[in-house]
């Protein structure tokens, strides 16, 4: 695919030939400790023995005027607050490098692994246990409920592992589910990565103290997945939560609201792999 930006990738007047560097896609490794493996990254920065080459969309076919044996880094990146023109390299993923073989005119495939990097604090709700680290609202109509592969297969579980969601009707429209950490500022990035199946908008708000005062705001409005054929897949977003993180207040926390609209008869929201990142102290 043509990528974004391109600072050397292209024959001149055609008096070289390149090499190709195919990138199906990057991946992601991760210990049990940091919960799932799942990413959603769309974007690769290239540099090839410490220059930058270039920003391909994945799937990636990169040209390189180079041959011989040459280091290849790749940097994964992914699209912040799910906004298709705000592509950023992830500061929680490591960089990718490997020496690679190249020659002109043939395509050599690269199937990048990364990790988080070693700095990432991580607060994990992954609805492994019964015991939910999102609390629920004393006037919300409605709770969180973990569903299990096994009991509701139709739900396209993430990985085969529980979620866990709230169904919406008239008798039961508005629910908000929130964290109670009052997490520290570390300084730095902070990403909330949510993955959420959802047949209506929900919101990702903040909540704080601020001069001593409780505050709540919405942050993102999340669209529904809900695909004009019925289907409903799950999908992965990376909310940017830096500034929140690096502002002058205290007992910060997170929730994440639905309503359900007028005039409708039900919705659905189910979410998994919800984790707060920030560097360690």
């Amino acid at each position: 695919m043509a990528p974004f930006l391109i600072l050397l990738a292209a024959c001149n007047k055609g008096d070289k030939v390149p090499a190709y560097l195919e990138i199906p896609a990057v991946s992601l490794t991760t210990t049990t400790a940091q919960g799932s493996a799942t990413t959603k990254i769309t974007d690769v920065w290239v540099s090839i023995d410490e220059s930058f080459v270039g920003v391909w969309e994945l799937p990636a076919h990169v040209p390189i005027l180079s041959e011989g044996q040459h280091r290849i880094d790749v940097v994964p990146a992914i699209k912040r607050n799910g906004t298709f023109d705000d592509r950023l390299r992830y500061p929680f993923y490591t960089t990718w490098t490997s020496n690679i073989p190249l020659n002109k005119e043939v395509t050599t495939t690269a199937n990048p692994v990364v990790e988080y990097i070693p700095q990432a604090d991580l607060w994990i709700e992954g609805f492994e246990d019964t015991f939910f680290q999102l609390n629920t609202t004393t006037d919300s109509d409605t709770l969180l409920t973990r569903y299990l592969p096994a009991e509701h297969p139709e739900l396209l579980y993430v990985e085969n592992s529980p979620c866990a969601g709230f169904r919406l009707d008239p008798e039961h429209r508005r629910v908000r589910v929130y964290t109670d950490e009052d997490f520290d500022s570390y300084g730095g990035p902070a990403f909330l990565e949510i993955e959420h199946r959802n047949s209506v908008l929900i919101t990702i708000g903040l909540l704080y103290t601020y001069n001593g005062s409780g505050r709540s705001e919405p942050y993102l409005y999340v669209p529904a997945t809900m695909r004009s054929d019925g289907s409903m897949p799950w999908n992965k977003l990376y909310v940017d939560l830096s500034s929140f993180f690096n502002s002058p207040i205290a007992e910060r926390d997170i929730y994440i609201e639905a309503e359900l609209p007028e005039g409708s008869g039900s919705a659905e929201v189910y979410l998994d792999n919800v984790k707060l990142l920030r560097l360690q102290p």
